[in-house]
């Protein structure tokens, strides 16, 4: 089977759907009661520079959120058992570091998150065997996961490292040529 249609299938799949989970970095206190995110914040790499709350964002502080992206990844892959991830669907806009189909190293992933989180690729990272499939918003600093880790043990990887997971109600919309299906669900606080 191919790792395209692989993806397909596990978001198919109810099961792993109610595995799945957002990590980002906004404070949780700062959304309303809508979900709407109250605070005037930089959300990629594309505002360094740019001004926010009076503050104008740095380099140093993008680093500080990426680093931090790189660090909860790795530490959730050790949590589930992974040595490695293939990347499952590349989409490169700039030039061809990496390829579909590619096994990775946990240790060696850096590279390849920082090239999403830079927006220069689009990368949906696997490990099937241990249950593991990882993508990046970098327009936002998202990092969506499906994972088999339990709740808790994943809130502590990615709190101690100064990410959240979203508070949010989290709604899975599935478009199918003949429907659409919507799932929801209730996120732990």
């Amino acid at each position: 089977m191919k790792q395209k249609e692989l993806i397909e299938r596990r978001f198919d799949s109810f099961r792993f759907k109610k595995a799945s989970h957002e990590i980002v970095k906004y404070e949780p206190q700062y959304y309303d009661e809508n979900g709407a995110y109250q605070k005037d914040e930089w959300t990629c790499f594309f505002d360094i520079g740019k001004e926010y709350e009076g503050k104008v964002v740095t380099m140093e502080d993008y680093l500080d959120i990426e680093n931090r992206f790189i660090a909860v990844t790795r530490a959730i892959l050790e949590a589930a058992g992974c040595t490695y991830v293939t990347l499952g669907y590349v989409e490169a806009i700039r030039g061809k570091v990496v390829k579909e189909g590619m096994r990775v190293r946990v240790q060696q992933i850096d590279h390849c998150i920082r090239l999403v989180l830079r927006g220069k690729a689009w990368i949906v990272f696997i490990n099937s065997s241990k249950g593991v499939q990882f993508d990046f918003d970098e327009d936002v600093m998202y990092m969506h996961l499906f994972c088999r880790i339990p709740d808790e043990q994943l809130r502590e990887i990615v709190e101690s490292r100064g990410l959240y997971l979203d508070p949010r109600v989290k709604k899975v919309v599935m478009c199918y040529d003949d429907r659409i299906e919507i799932y929801t669900f209730e996120k732990k606080q």
